[in-house]
């Protein structure tokens, strides 16, 4: 369920080289909200790049919940009587469904043993992470990427200190 909130976070990067934006363009962000269930309306791009920096500012912790308030005060449910019983129908501004879906998804991660979507560990990283493990320790967003640098950079440490000694 958090194919969306994952993808939008992670889709705009800073490498050394440059940035790496899937929305950067209409028609890059049209393909890539159509192929993650959204029309790629013109409303739902400006909703995805909007909702995109204010989730990745919240989960970082540089910004207050309150920056929600523009999805999460639009957001509504209607309750539908059908012959299997009793369904729920999302009822949120055609301008706010990409962020108001987002932010549903990552109202899910949230609990008392504290997020399960946060910023990989690493200090050079952009990238965020869905912790899945029961102990929602889990620290890089790449353990082949990331965790190998940092367990390299460690060992590193260790044997220089050890060859000074």
């Amino acid at each position: 369920m958090t194919e969306l909130l994952l993808d939008l976070v992670n889709s705009r990067i800073v490498y050394p080289d440059g940035p790496r934006d899937e929305l950067g363009s209409d028609a890059a962000a049209r393909e890539w909200l159509r192929s993650r269930g959204a029309q790629g309306t013109r409303a739902e791009i400006a909703d995805a790049r909007e909702v995109r920096s204010v989730l990745a500012a919240v989960i970082r912790g540089e910004a207050p919940l309150e920056t929600l308030a523009p999805w999460v005060g639009v957001m509504r449910r209607s309750a539908l009587l059908t012959p299997d019983g009793l369904s729920w129908q999302d009822d949120v501004p055609a301008g706010r469904q990409v962020g108001a879906r987002a932010i549903e998804e990552w109202a899910a991660l949230q609990g008392p043993d504290g997020s399960r979507i946060r910023p990989c560990a690493a200090h050079d990283c952009q990238h965020f992470l869905v912790d899945h493990s029961r102990a929602n320790a889990r620290k890089w967003h790449s353990m082949e990427i990331c965790g190998n640098r940092a367990k390299a950079r460690r060992h590193y440490a260790r044997s220089k200190a050890a060859a000074e000694d």
